[in-house]
């Protein structure tokens, strides 16, 4: 059984291209990709676990981080406004 599928928008019968443009609440070029993805759900890490799981987010944030150079907080604050204001934008 397949969990992730992607395809060309051209390539797409009329009736699944309707269903996608829907889900999007948007029309699609013909040069877009497609990529659907199904997962089960699942309960929450706990415990050490879930500690575990957040020192290696944590960790590779840090390793991000490092990577950047000659940026200020404020120019920080504006790219993590202009991010969550375009992500609201989208949600419908």
């Amino acid at each position: 059984m397949l969990d992730h599928s992607v395809h060309k928008a051209g390539d797409l019968a009329h009736d699944e291209r309707l269903v996608v443009e829907r889900w999007l609440g948007r029309a699609l070029s013909n040069d877009e990709t497609i990529t659907l993805n199904a997962y089960r759900p699942h309960s929450a890490p706990m415990g050490d676990e879930r500690e575990s799981l957040r020192r290696e987010i944590v960790a590779q944030a840090q390793e991000i981080g490092s990577r950047v150079q000659d940026v200020n907080e404020k120019d920080v604050d504006t790219l993590v406004d202009e991010a969550i204001s375009a992500t609201r934008g989208r949600r419908g």
